[in-house]
């Protein structure tokens, strides 16, 4: 069965999480017997890049593939029905590793397998959370950050947040609203209705889009800090072959090794992300001359194909979220979701 075409983020997204898996293992390597590896939405067992066709290696042969040393006990998530071809694919593949493949909605099932491997609370523990979409839960970071409570570090966490599908989910048109569906999925991945004072700004026309996806990652971000505990959260922006951001890789951690080696993981990857732009911008257009039976040669040097990258693209530094200040109220979080929640009309 072929397998998901992807673009070149995808490669740059799953580059960083195998270095960061080999240095976390590597870290724990002389204090630890036991490493866990969290995959929330771990995808299908087969992947190729959409422009090349070369094999993509997924999250979970990423995390099983590291040995220096291993995981010890690797828990994927997967929809119910992807989960029984991505579970004989692994286990034909890894014999005799402690892992399993769990199917349905990972944030009703990720707290009842947290509760199975509690005794091993005390082992360095790892979480991927990569949805595509609004799928990844508050509860679900919250059982995570919680998993390890009592224990001097907590589990480390790698959030792909996509800040910008909230400029094409809520409109801002005069005299539109935010759907009741799209704002309880929204309250549920934040844990609280907070972002509505950002929502509110941009109806108000105070804020431009930009500032608006600025302020919806730095609100996540400051949860994971404020309301979770983490002591720091490191983001990069993954931009697509025009140019536009995709999603917002988050990183949490209390540890300062994870602190040092994703900040310099990141900064490597600020500086390779524009050059794989550029080579899948190279690549696409030669295969849109070749399908026209154009030689492709004679337009693949222009300016707009090379053009410069900006200076944020290739230098990181990390900047700690800030107060959110867009709402005048404390942040509270979420114990009871109910539709049609009036916050979530426009003022």
């Amino acid at each position: 069965m072929p397998g998901r075409a992807w673009g070149y983020w995808t490669r740059g997204k799953l580059d960083i999480l195998q270095r960061y898996l080999d240095a976390f293992t590597t870290a724990t390597k002389n204090k630890a017997f036991e490493r866990i590896y969290i995959d929330a939405f771990a995808g299908e067992p087969e992947n190729i890049d959409r422009l090349t066709g070369e094999s993509l290696k997924g999250s979970a042969a990423i995390a099983l593939s590291i040995d220096d040393p291993p995981f010890t006990r690797l828990r994927f998530f997967e929809k119910e029905d992807k989960a029984p071809r991505l579970k004989k694919a692994l286990l034909a593949k890894y014999p005799g590793r402690d892992l399993k493949v769990i199917g349905g909605d990972c944030n009703e099932r990720i707290p009842s397998e947290l509760n199975i491997l509690r005794e091993w609370n005390r082992a360095p523990t790892f979480a991927f959370v990569d949805p595509s979409g609004m799928q990844a839960e508050w509860r679900t970071l919250k059982a995570l950050a919680q998993f390890k409570k009592g224990r001097k570090w907590k589990a480390e966490l790698f959030l792909l947040f996509a800040a910008p599908m909230f400029i094409r989910t809520l409109p801002v048109d005069d005299g539109s609203r935010v759907s009741d569906v799209n704002a309880i999925k929204i309250d549920r991945m934040y844990g609280t209705e907070d972002w509505l004072c950002i929502y509110h700004a941009r109806l108000r026309k105070e804020i431009s889009p930009s500032q608006a996806r600025d302020e919806y990652l730095n609100l996540m971000r400051w949860r994971l800090e404020k309301n979770l505990g983490y002591r720091w959260t490191h983001s990069i922006e993954v931009l697509n072959e025009p140019g536009s951001i995709i999603y917002y890789m988050i990183f949490a951690t209390d540890h300062e090794a994870g602190n040092r080696i994703m900040r310099d993981i990141y900064a490597k990857a600020a500086r390779e992300f524009p050059k794989m732009r550029a080579e899948a911008r190279r690549l696409r257009r030669q295969i849109e001359y070749e399908s026209r039976g154009q030689n492709p040669l004679l337009d693949l040097d222009d300016e707009e194909l090379y053009a410069p990258v900006r200076s944020d693209e290739y230098f990181y530094e990390h900047e700690p979220p800030s107060r959110p200040s867009l709402c005048e109220r404390e942040s509270t979080d979420i114990t009871e979701l109910q539709p049609g929640s009036q916050l979530a009309m426009p003022l």
